[in-house]
């Protein structure tokens, strides 16, 4: 069994938001964390405090740090790292140089590097246009959280762009035309390639569908998202008044088709922070063809890997160990270094774009895909403050975050343990909970 890399990562393969359980910021749910627990609610940026920033922080104790982890259990089978976020320096290390699955840890550098990229503020739109031979096309622009309504969102938070409003402006601007019936096409032809991976099982498609440049409400089980969402699109854009002759069909929007309507993405900022907090496979997968984009490759998972190599060396956090094949963590064969995912938190903690991700990682015992961890006393030290990514596969368990210590100091971690799933994760927790109180201070 592989060790251990301290290290917050999403828990096991990753939630859709129908399926995940409500919690501190779900609409009616209710935080399983101590009451006073939180300093305020900042939408968009955070929820315990702001994420963390390059510092300067007490340093850390490599002695003190290497005591507290072996007081806790840590087993020589583990990858560990431990940073000082302030120097960057690696004060910890067990096996960190060695190449691990780490589930879905993945998604930190695919949102991370899309940040970097093309910046926190970015959006994407969602349009319909009028086509030289008089029909109109739907064209996906690669929205992962369009909605069909607003009800139809489970996610806390701003709301996301609706179809429903798109339908609503269509036909308004239709109407003022004297335009009451029409062809309807739909283009998702931003993204190419397989729309699922052939490492993924049909099992895996539990936890997310079809890759799409078009898709409401995160898609469907049709295997055909595109489809499934122009015909939900033409239903609302008749019940706005205009009639949709026949069913909707694939094709490529003329360049210069004139836009009717269009409506725009939330901020890519808030997208990876729902990312990462419910650890969602579906929008890691958009955002990877986003990266390819992007980098000037093809929008597909070969181009989306090699855009992510690329970035990932350019700022400074890829080994010759890594190797990677989807943008979500649900392939078996990505590999990466505990020191590698250590490190990208570390540099994202300098960026103000890339920041805006790490203010969406799970908060142990409070939020996402950590809620409901950190609850026994061998890890509750750890609760409210540390705040990381979870990962998990049946053959790994991963968390890569950062923690305030007991005395002022702050501790970036990864912890990997290849070889266990969900059996792995009250080691993890109480890892990174030995941390959280540790006088580790220099």
């Amino acid at each position: 069994m592989l060790g251990v890399v301290v290290a917050l990562a999403a828990v096991g393969a990753g939630g859709r938001f129908g399926a995940r359980a409500a919690g501190l910021l779900v609409d009616g749910g209710a935080s399983t964390a101590p009451s006073g627990l939180y300093a305020a609610e900042d939408e968009g940026v955070g929820v315990v405090d702001p994420a963390l920033g390059p510092g300067p922080y007490p340093e850390l104790s490599p002695g003190a740090v290497s005591g507290s982890l072996s007081d806790a259990g840590l087993d020589p089978s583990w990858a560990v790292s431990v940073r000082d976020p302030t120097s960057g320096d690696e004060v910890f290390d067990q096996n960190g140089g060695q190449a691990i699955i780490p589930a879905s840890n993945l998604k930190l550098m695919t949102t991370t590097s899309l940040l970097d990229a093309v910046g926190a503020d970015t959006r994407w739109t969602t349009s319909v246009v009028a086509e030289p031979d008089g029909g109109y096309t739907l064209v996906g622009g690669g929205d992962p959280l369009l909605a069909s309504t607003e009800s139809a969102y489970h996610g806390e938070g701003p709301r996301p762009a609706t179809s429903q409003e798109l339908a609503e402006r269509t036909a308004r601007a239709l109407s003022a035309q004297g335009v009451t019936s029409i062809s309807l096409g739909y283009d998702e032809s931003l993204f190419t390639g397989p729309t699922r991976h052939p490492d993924w099982s049909e099992g895996d498609m539990e936890y997310v569908n079809d890759v799409s440049a078009l898709t409401i409400d995160q898609g469907d089980d049709s295997g055909d998202p595109g489809a499934a969402a122009a015909r939900t699109f033409a239903e609302q854009l008749t019940a706005a008044g205009i009639t949709v002759d026949g069913e909707p069909t694939a094709r490529t929007a003329d360049g210069s088709a004139s836009t009717v309507a269009q409506v725009e993405s939330l901020p890519l900022s808030q997208i990876v922070q729902l990312c990462l907090r419910h650890s969602d496979n579906a929008i890691a997968e958009n955002l990877l063809r986003h990266l390819a984009i992007a980098q000037g490759l093809p929008a597909d998972f070969a181009g989306g890997v090699t855009a992510l190599e690329q970035r990932m060396r350019a700022l400074g956090v890829w080994s010759d160990a890594d190797s990677l094949h989807d943008g979500s963590g649900l392939s078996g064969n990505n590999r990466l270094t505990s020191d590698t995912l250590s490190r990208i938190v570390v540099v994202a903690a300098g960026s103000d774009d890339m920041r805006a991700g790490l203010a969406g990682m799970p908060v142990a015992a409070a939020t996402g895909s950590l809620e409901t961890r950190y609850l026994d006393s061998s890890s509750s030290a750890g609760a409210g403050l540390v705040r990381a990514k979870t990962g998990t596969l049946d053959v790994a368990s991963t968390l890569t975050g950062y923690t305030p210590t007991a005395d002022g100091s702050i501790a970036v971690f990864t912890i990997v343990i290849n070889g266990s799933g969900t059996e792995a994760r009250p080691f993890l927790d109480r890892l990174a909970a030995a941390l959280t109180g540790c006088r580790c201070a220099a």
